[in-house]
Formats: structure tokens, C-alpha cells, sequence
């Protein structure tokens, strides 16, 4: 029994790689995607067979890509629909779909015209090549590289999510969950085994070199008579004998037997670390015993190294790596434990954001953004007792949570305040934050991380050093957007969702010169939903394509009927939203739609908001030339309700301009040197377009726009929107009227 225990070891199965890389190409270039599909034919990398998936254009990519999660590379064209379509679709692939694990490279038909460093790496890029470089001996390290990596970060990912898994899984495989728990059973379960009173001591050494004069011990269990030196190194145990073999047993790295007691030595390869337990005997063991003893020892060592093994997975699963607190999921876990205890009710959540940190990353590097969080999460572990749980939930996203008594929003933000140096380099100089009071909501832990994440990005719109508190009417405005969303698509399948067209009128020959296609949604007890409760909602959520393009047909058929009740001179409005506009064949789409109707471009003018003229510029100008090249009018709603530049509006390919309403209500209330609608005419008339007035309602408004050099109104004064049959009817009585 003076040789050390031997313990064999299992052996792992090695990582199994996938028989089937997905490959990605976004490219709108069908010779290229030609091409790139012959050279990827029957091709392998890393042993397993290249599959190609094929997008023509960006929005196709991002479909797949929400659907696919497991496309190891993406071979994208940088400009698609338009020149920025590219880098939209990595950010949507990362931040939107939340995707970092797929490879990005770049590919373009312009030799030379190489991205910025600072987008290739704010953008998570991989590689970038000229398409005229990209031979197929260069395909193939290009691809070897990208699915090499790709796979270290799926092992990667995979590893984590498994470590978890355990973590949440050994409650039930292991009954000792600490060093200290576990030593104190092994003491217990050795009397037991050898039927003795026994007293002993367990400790962990914690160096590694082996040649040092004194050995760093610490004692982490121990019985009977050295109970009280728990905690505490050899020295400690009051018992020179004792600590004397102990330390041989450390240093010596094996078991001894000694006539008073044997000491166990239970090696790091086995236990995790070198751990040496003294058992005293009243008696010599006998050669059943030691090996009862010896067997037994197997048991402990992996006992130990469970333990361990546990306590390294719970630092992974529950630690932040940079900063050493608590994470997103441990945060999460204690959320979840304290909905359910009695004491939600006098627990609060407060997250914390640090304004603009992506900028100072940018302006300063990824180190001095790593020394900013570190004085954040210091200066939150010093203030707070233990029983306040400091986590980081991702980047500079900070969350506290504890007693109310302890925790408030306004005493947190304090701590980072410097009055007498506030604008010293290293400091936080500006935090945005939001109080969650438990008591106020019902719900998971999950669920109320994101209501309290929404309501931190509410109060960070209106800039920075905001703070916002959780309103439970949150909850009840999420659960009604999303049943509005379940109906509106039933309306659609229904076919509740119809148009209506509001007369415009020349104001002084009286003619109808057209009329605006407005949306409406009647539902089957033939109540009316306002547009304004479900167009907003059907941008935010996408849902705008399909309905937009609904709304675009029945428009057209309305010309249509327009036209062949005699009245082809009056042309219809319709609305293009932003999402529609910028789709990449939204020109074909729509010419499809015209000749599916019937219906001339000229009898057609496409509104769009100043907000969607002024997002992306190029693009939007491009489109617009298009349209009114095949003879289709186009008009820029709520002109004055934005932020423009007004140097874009002499460039902007568009016939009118239209006054928003609430300029209009001004006529009569607000003196003319500041009224905003004789601003609005005065601007139109200098860039050479025509302009609408909308939500005329009095003939004091209509006298004053027509004198104002405002031709064109529309509102209530002369007609409310009305369906197209009920229309007709009216501009035959318009007709006569005007005679």
C-alpha cells in the first residue's frame, strides 16, 4: 500500500465531421452562379462533399438563411439590389438572424474596388476576392479555410450548448455539487466502509511546482477533533504530525501507510487536482481492509473529479469569460428562482447600457472597450452585498438583480459619475438604464429580460443618459399586436382587406384629376380597423410585402374600372412602402401588375413618404427615374413631416409634392409669415414640381391654398375615400354639378 493508486481512463470519442458542407452563393450574375456551380460540382473539403444552395438576390438569401442554420459559407456579391444590399444581409445574417457562425466571403466584378478595413471588420467578413481572381485551385483553399473555421465554431458552439446541458442535468447524476460537501462524505463513507470511528482531514493542493520549500494546502474537509481547521492551510490543523504527513504525502505524490494512519493521495490526473486525505485508525487495517480501501479510492477520485468537472462546467455555462460574474444564463436562472419565491414581489431588475460603447470600440480598439467593461463590472461588484446578483447579459449590457432596498437605477448611474473630472479618458460618461420591479410582471425569465430589453431600447430613442421603467401594459400591448397580425393575414385569406379612393381636385376648373387608393380593413362583423393600427404593424413586421402588393393590385383594378366607365384621364395613387420600393425587382413586379390589369402607366402615380425617399437615396432616385421613364407620376407624401435635406428635393425624380394634413389644419390658426404650407408651395414651385394639399376640409382652406399657388386638394370638403362603384356614381353627379 506505499505505491499510489492506479485509476485507468476512459477513452472519449473523437468530433465526427459532417459528410455535407453547405455553400451559399448570392450572386444576381446567373453566368457567375453558372460557374460557380460547375467548379463546386462533386467537389470535397475536409472530407466531406460541397453542397451548393444558390440566391439571386439578397432577399431570397435572407430567406434561406432564417430557414438554413447550417450553411457553412457564404459566397456574396457586394452589390446586389443596391450597393449597400451586401453588408445589409451580413448584419440582418448576424444581428437579425443571429448567425455567427457561417463564414462570409466577399466577391465582386470589379477588380481593385476592395472593401474599407473598418467593414470588413465591423461586419464580421471573412475573406474578399475579385470574382476574376477566384480560379478553382483559389476556390478551393478559399472554401478550405472558410469550412475549416466554420467548423472549429460549430465544435465550439456545439461543446457549449452540450456543457450546459450537463450542468443542468447533474443535479440529478451527482449528489455533491462542492469540494467541501463532497470531502466531508468521503470521511463519513471511509468510517463506514471500514466499520472504525475515524477522524480525518481532506485538503487540495494548490500549487503545481514541486520543488517549492512550503507547499500551498488548503484544508476543505475535515472531522471529529480537526473540524475547525476547514478553510485553512496545514498549519491550521494544530497537529504537526498530522500536517507533517500530509505535506509527504503531497510532495511524494503517493499513498502512505502509517501505523497511527494512512494517507490517501488521489493524483490531478484523476481527481482533478492533487487532493491527500488523512484517516486516522484505532487500529492497523488489515490486507482486506487496504484493498477495500484501495477499491474504494476509485469511487473518491472520481467523486473528486466530478466536482471538479462540475465546478469548471457551472464557471463555463455561468460565467462571463472577459469579466469573471455571472451571464446571461446564470442571470436567467436566478431571474427564473426568484419569480417563484416569495420574494418577487420585493425584487427589482435593473439593466444598464453603456451609450455609444460600439463607438469608443471603433475610436479606441477592442482594449480599451475590455477596460471599460472591467470598471463597470468592479465598481458594480463593490457596491452591492452578495445577496445582489451583478451579470453581464452581452457587450456592454449590464443587469442587477436583487432586493428593491438595495437596488436603484438612479444610485447605480451614480456610481460612475466624476464631477470633478467628468470627461476623463476611461471613464463611463453615459448610461442609459431601466427598472423592472418583479412585482409588476408575470411571466418567465426570458420573456421578462426581453420586456425589460425593450423598454431599455424605447428610452434609448430619445438619446442618451435615459432611463425607463417596465410598464406591465407591455405584455398586454405585445400579446394584442401579435393576435392583430394572426387576423390581418386571416383578412387577407378572407379577402377583407379592400381600397377605397379619395377624389383629387383641381381647384379651379373643378375637375377630378385623381384620386388616392387608401386601405381598408373590414372585418366579418363589419367593424373597420384603422390603417393606422395595422399598416405600422405589417412594416415592422414584414408583413407589408404580401400586403402592399395586395393593396397594389385592387388599386390597379380600380383604374381599370376607371377607365372603361369613360374616365382614363384620372389617374390613382398608390402608396409604396419603403420595404416594397427597395425590393430588387419591384419594376418588374409592378409593370407585371399593370399589364395584368389592363391599366396604362399614365393612369398610375406612386406616392412615397419623404422618409422612404431619403433612405437610401441612390437607390430609391434609381427606381423613381424607372417609374416615370414608362410614364408612371410619382408624388412624395407628408413632404415637411421629416428631417430631409431640402439639397436632395432639386434631385429628386418626382412630379408633386403633397402638403401633409396637419399644415393644412394651421390655415386660419398660424399668421402667413409662418405657415408652413406656403413654405411647402413656394419650395415646389422653385424645384418645378406640382402640389397637392391633403385633409382640405373648409372652403377658407381651399380659398387659401388656391391663392397660395396650390392647384391640387383633396379631403373631406369635396369627397370622403369611397369603394369604386359608390365613387363612379359620384363623379357622374360631380359632372353634372360643374356644368
Amino acid at each position: 500500500m506505499d505505491e499510489q493508486f492506479a485509476f485507468s481512463d476512459d477513452e472519449l470519442p473523437g468530433p465526427v465531421s459532417p459528410r455535407v458542407w453547405r455553400v451559399l452563393a448570392v450572386d444576381d450574375d446567373v453566368d457567375f452562379q453558372r460557374a460557380t456551380a460547375f467548379a463546386l460540382s462533386e467537389l470535397e473539403v475536409l472530407g466531406g462533399r460541397v453542397e451548393l444552395v444558390q440566391a439571386f438576390s439578397c432577399r431570397e438569401a435572407q430567406m434561406m438563411l432564417a430557414q438554413q442554420q447550417d450553411i457553412a459559407l457564404v459566397l456574396l456579391d457586394v452589390v446586389m439590389e443596391t450597393e449597400d444590399a451586401g453588408l445589409r444581409l451580413i448584419h440582418s445574417l448576424r444581428e437579425v438572424i443571429g448567425n455567427r457562425d457561417a463564414r462570409v466571403v466577399l466577391l465582386t466584378g470589379e477588380p481593385g474596388l476592395a472593401p474599407a478595413h473598418e467593414v470588413m471588420r465591423d461586419y464580421d467578413i471573412n475573406d474578399y476576392w475579385a470574382k476574376s481572381e477566384l480560379c478553382a485551385e483559389r476556390l478551393l483553399t478559399v472554401l478550405t479555410a472558410a469550412v475549416r473555421g466554420y467548423a472549429q465554431l460549430r465544435a465550439v458552439a456545439t461543446a457549449r450548448r452540450g456543457l450546459q446541458m450537463i450542468v443542468e442535468s447533474s443535479n440529478a447524476l451527482f449528489c455533491s455539487k462542492s469540494t467541501r460537501e463532497l470531502s466531508a462524505k468521503i470521511l463519513t463513507e471511509i468510517s463506514s466502509l471500514l466499520n472504525l470511528q475515524t477522524e480525518g482531514v481532506v485538503c487540495l493542493r494548490l500549487d503545481e511546482i514541486q520543488d517549492e520549500a512550503e507547499l500551498a494546502v488548503r484544508i476543505v474537509g475535515a472531522n471529529g477533533r480537526f473540524s475547525g481547521a476547514v478553510e485553512g492551510n496545514l498549519d491550521s490543523l494544530d497537529a504537526p504530525q498530522v500536517a507533517k504527513a500530509l505535506s509527504q504525502c503531497l510532495r511524494e505524490q503517493q499513498t502512505l501507510r502509517l501505523a497511527e494512519a494512512t494517507v490517501l493521495f488521489f493524483p490531478r490526473f484523476q481527481a482533478g487536482a492533487d487532493y491527500a486525505c488523512y484517516v486516522t485508525c484505532e487500529r492497523p487495517l488489515d490486507d482486506t481492509e487496504i484493498e477495500l480501501l484501495q477499491v474504494f479510492s476509485v469511487s473518491i477520485s472520481r467523486g473528486l473529479y466530478n466536482v471538479a468537472l462540475f465546478s469548471r462546467l457551472e464557471e463555463m455555462a455561468y460565467q462571463d469569460d472577459l469579466l469573471k460574474i455571472p451571464n446571461r444564463n446564470a442571470l436567467i436562472r436566478m431571474l427564473d428562482m426568484t419569480l417563484k419565491s416569495n420574494g418577487k414581489d420585493q425584487s427589482v431588475l435593473v439593466l444598464i447600457d453603456i451609450d455609444n460603447f460600439s463607438g469608443a470600440n471603433t475610436a479606441f480598439g477592442t482594449g480599451y472597450g475590455d477596460f471599460i467593461l472591467g470598471l463597470v463590472a468592479k465598481k458594480l461588484r463593490d457596491a452591492f452585498s452578495s445577496e445582489v446578483l451583478i451579470a453581464r447579459v452581452r457587450d456592454d449590457l449590464f443587469a442587477i438583480l436583487g432586493p428593491q432596498t438595495q437596488v436603484r437605477a438612479a444610485e447605480i448611474v451614480a456610481l460612475f459619475r466624476r464631477h470633478k473630472r467628468p470627461y476623463e479618458l476611461g471613464q463611463v460618461h453615459s448610461l442609459s438604464s431601466v427598472t423592472m420591479h418583479l412585482a409588476d410582471f408575470t411571466g418567465s425569465a426570458s420573456v421578462a429580460l426581453q420586456d425589460a430589453l425593450l423598454t431599455l431600447k424605447q428610452a434609448k430613442r430619445l438619446g442618451h443618459d435615459q432611463h425607463g421603467v417596465y410598464d406591465p401594459r407591455l405584455q398586454s400591448a405585445h400579446a394584442e399586436s401579435y393576435r392583430m397580425l394572426l387576423a390581418l393575414r386571416d383578412a387577407v385569406e378572407a379577402g377583407q382587406i379592400s381600397v377605397e379612393l379619395q377624389p383629387q381636385i383641381d381647384l379651379r376648373t373643378q375637375r377630378v384629376t385623381g384620386v388616392e387608393a387608401l386601405a381598408r380593413w373590414r372585418k366579418a362583423d363589419g367593424k373597420m380597423v384603422p390603417p393606422l393600427s395595422f399598416i405600422p404593424l405589417a412594416e415592422a413586421t414584414g408583413y407589408i410585402l404580401p400586403l402592399g402588393d395586395l393593396l397594389m393590385r385592387l388599386a390597379l383594378q380600380a383604374a381599370k374600372q376607371l377607365a372603361d366607365a369613360g374616365y382614363p384621364q384620372i389617374r390613382v395613387a398608390v402608396n409604396v412602402s419603403a420595404p416594397q420600393l427597395l425590393q430588387h425587382d419591384f419594376i418588374e413586379r409592378f409593370s407585371s401588375h399593370l399589364q395584368a390589369a389592363g391599366v396604362t402607366p399614365q393612369q398610375i402615380e406612386v406616392e412615397i413618404t419623404e422618409s422612404v425617399a431619403m433612405r437610401t437615396f441612390d437607390t430609391v432616385c434609381e427606381k423613381l427615374r424607372a417609374l416615370r421613364a414608362m410614364g408612371v407620376e410619382v408624388a412624395i407624401d407628408d413632404f415637411g413631416t421629416g428631417f430631409s435635406s431640402l439639397s436632395y428635393l432639386r434631385l429628386l425624380p418626382a412630379d408633386r409634392l403633397k402638403i401633409d394634413r396637419s399644415f393644412i389644419l394651421e390655415i386660419g390658426e398660424v399668421s402667413d409669415q409662418q405657415m408652413i404650407a406656403e413654405a411647402v408651395i413656394q419650395i415646389a414651385a422653385r424645384v418645378g414640381m406640382q402640389v397637392i394639399a391633403e385633409g382640405v376640409e373648409t372652403q377658407q382652406q381651399a380659398d387659401w391654398i388656391l391663392s397660395h399657388g396650390c392647384r391640387q386638394a383633396q379631403g373631406y370638403l369635396f369627397a370622403k375615400p369611397m369603394a369604386c362603384a359608390e365613387l363612379l356614381d359620384w363623379l357622374g353627379c360631380w359632372s353634372e354639378r360643374q356644368r
